[in-house]
C-alpha cells in the first residue's frame, strides 16, 4: 500500500502541469472520505488523471509525464529497445503516440544512434501510408520520439481475427503499402523489416509502415541495423541466398510480396522459426520451398497471384527491380478490375460513430462496397473510467466488428442508454462510485420497458464481490471479476452478440 497521502497526490499533479489548481479542488471536494483511495477514484471518474499516472505518484516517480511538450497518459506497447505510450500535444490536444528508449539502452550508443537514426528517418518521410514521426530528442536523461497515433492494430494481429482480407479490402493496402515504399525509396531510405508487426491497419481501413529502425539511409551500408549483433534474420538470409548486396531495395519488394501473400491467404510464406540462435535460423531459411500463392487455397486471381509471385522471385534479376514496376502492374489490375481507389483516404464506410467525451472517432469498413458478405454491426455501450482500458476495449470491439459508444460515467451512460438502447453493454463497475449500482439497474428498466432483456458484461472490481448478489437475475448477464483479460472480455462478448 503506497504511503502517499492524498493532499500530496493533489500537490504534485498541480506542480507538474497534469491537472490545475481548480481540478484538484474539484477532485478533492468529491472524494467521498478523504482518503487516497476515494481521491484516486474521483480523478479516474473525472478524467483528470490515467491510473498510469496515479501508479507512477504511488511509486513516487515524477519523471516521464512530459516529452516533446506532450502529455503522456498511459502504456500502449513495448519492444526489445523501446517503450510506446498514448499522449497528447496541447493546444487541441491532438492524440499522439509517444516512443521512449529503455533505460538500459541510454549508455549503449548503437542502440541511441539505432533510435535516432529510426526517428531521422521517420521525420523526413511524409506520406498518408508511412507513420509520421513529427519531433524527437532527449529530455530528463531519456530519448523520445512523438509519432503519430494510429487507431487500430498491427497486421499481424489483425490477421489473428480476421484471418485473411478480401480482395476488396486488400487491394487499396497493397497499393498504399506500395506507394508509400517507393516513396521511401525514392527518398533513399530502405525499410529493411517489413513484416506484419511494422504494419499499421488503421480503423478507417489505411494501411501504414512503422518502424524504420533497421532503415540504411541515404546508402549508408555501416548501417545501424544492429543490436547487440542482432539484425533481421529473413533480409540477411535473403540477401545470402540470392547473393544480393546488404540494403539491395528489391529486397524490400520481396518482403512487401510477403506481406501481400499473407494478406490474401491467410497463410504465412515461411513458417516462423523459433530459435535465439540467429545463425541457426538464419540457415533453417528456405525461400525456394515457398508454396506459390497460385497454389494456395484462397488464391487471388491470376493477374495478382503473377504480380506477388514476381515480388518473391529469389532470383533477384527475375524479381522487379523497381517499386515503380509493381505499382504499374497493381494498378493496370486495379483498372482491370474496375474498381479505381485512393490508398491514401479511408475506405467507403457504412458509419461514423461517436467515441464518448474524449471526441475521437472510430470508423467501421462498409464491406458490402467490396466482394466481401455484408456484416451485421453490432452496436455496445462501454462504460469505463480508465483511459488505458478504454483503448483496450477500442480495439478489441473493432476488431469485431462492433460500433461502440464510450461513456465515462454511470449516470450518463444511464441516460445514454435510455436515449438510444444498444446491442449490448460492458459495465465496468470498478471505480465508478456509488451510482454504479444504481444506473445499471436504470438500463436493466429501460430494456424490460421494451420488452427485451438486457444483454450485458458487467466488469467487478477486487473489492465489489458483494455487488453480485445485487444485480438483476433476469437479464442476460455474464459477470467477470478481475484481474481479467481482454480475451475473456471477447469470449464473453462473442457470447452475448455472436458475430457472423
Amino acid at each position: 500500500m503506497s504511503d502517499l497521502e492524498p493532499a500530496v497526490l493533489a500537490e504534485q499533479a498541480v506542480l507538474l502541469g497534469l491537472i490545475t489548481q481548480d481540478q484538484a479542488r474539484e477532485a478533492i471536494e468529491d472524494a467521498e472520505d478523504g482518503s487516497l483511495d476515494s481521491l484516486t477514484r474521483s480523478f479516474l471518474r473525472k478524467g483528470m488523471l490515467t491510473s498510469w499516472q496515479v501508479e507512477k505518484f504511488k511509486k513516487s516517480d515524477l519523471r516521464g509525464f512530459f516529452y516533446g511538450g506532450c502529455k503522456v497518459l498511459f502504456h500502449l506497447a513495448e519492444g526489445t529497445f523501446a517503450r510506446v505510450y498514448r499522449g497528447i500535444k496541447s493546444p487541441g490536444q491532438q492524440a499522439v503516440a509517444i516512443k521512449v528508449l529503455r533505460n538500459r539502452f541510454v549508455s549503449d550508443a548503437t542502440a541511441v544512434e539505432r533510435f535516432n537514426k529510426e526517428a531521422e528517418a521517420g521525420t523526413s518521410l511524409v506520406h498518408p501510408n508511412i507513420v509520421q514521426i513529427y519531433l524527437y530528442g532527449e529530455e530528463e536523461g531519456r530519448h523520445y520520439m512523438i509519432m503519430e497515433y494510429v487507431e487500430g492494430s498491427n497486421l499481424r494481429d489483425f490477421l489473428k481475427i480476421r484471418k485473411r482480407i478480401s480482395l476488396g479490402e486488400a487491394l487499396p493496402m497493397m497499393l498504399g503499402l506500395s506507394r508509400a515504399l517507393k516513396y521511401s525509396l525514392d527518398h533513399g531510405v530502405t525499410h529493411r523489416d517489413i513484416k506484419g508487426t511494422n504494419i499499421l491497419i488503421a480503423s478507417n481501413g489505411i494501411a501504414k509502415l512503422v518502424d524504420f529502425g533497421l532503415a540504411t539511409i541515404g546508402g549508408d551500408e555501416k548501417r545501424i541495423a544492429y543490436a547487440h549483433g542482432q539484425r533481421t534474420v529473413d533480409y540477411s538470409a535473403l540477401e545470402r541466398t540470392c547473393n544480393s548486396p546488404k540494403g539491395d531495395p528489391r529486397s524490400d519488394i520481396f518482403f512487401l510480396g510477403c506481406v501481400f501473400y499473407q494478406m490474401l491467404t491467410g497463410q504465412l510464406p515461411m513458417p516462423e522459426i523459433e530459435s535465439k540462435d540467429l545463425l541457426a535460423k538464419m540457415l533453417k531459411r528456405s525461400f525456394g520451398a515457398i508454396k506459390p500463392i497460385s497454389e494456395q487455397r484462397h488464391a487471388p486471381r491470376k493477374e495478382l497471384a503473377d504480380i506477388i509471385e514476381k515480388m518473391m522471385k529469389v532470383d533477384v534479376k527475375a524479381r522487379y527491380q523497381s517499386l515503380d514496376e509493381v505499382l504499374r502492374e497493381l494498378e493496370a489490375f486495379e483498372a482491370l478490375l474496375g474498381k479505381p481507389s485512393d490508398p491514401g483516404k479511408p475506405l467507403p464506410r457504412r458509419s461514423r460513430f461517436i467515441d464518448s467525451e474524449l471526441g475521437a472517432h472510430e470508423e467501421i469498413f462498409d464491406y458490402s462496397a467490396f466482394e466481401a458478405a455484408p456484416v451485421e454491426l453490432k452496436n455496445v455501450l462501454c462504460v469505463e473510467v480508465q483511459s488505458e482500458i478504454q483503448e483496450a476495449f477500442r480495439k478489441a470491439l473493432s476488431r469485431m466488428g462492433c460500433r461502440m459508444l464510450l461513456v465515462s460515467d454511470a449516470e450518463r451512460a444511464a441516460e445514454r442508454y435510455r436515449e438510444s438502447p444498444t446491442d449490448a453493454v460492458v459495465y465496468d463497475a470498478d471505480g465508478l462510485g456509488a451510482e454504479a449500482l444504481e444506473a445499471f439497474l436504470d438500463m436493466h428498466e429501460k430494456a424490460h420497458e421494451d420488452g427485451h432483456k438486457l444483454s450485458a458484461l458487467v466488469l467487478l472490481g477486487v473489492k465489489q464481490g458483494d455487488l453480485k448478489d445485487k444485480l438483476p437475475t433476469d437479464d442476460r448477464l455474464i459477470i467477470l471479476s478481475k484481474p481479467i483479460k481482454m480475451g475473456d472480455v471477447q469470449d464473453a462478448l462473442s457470447k452475448l452478440l455472436p458475430v457472423g
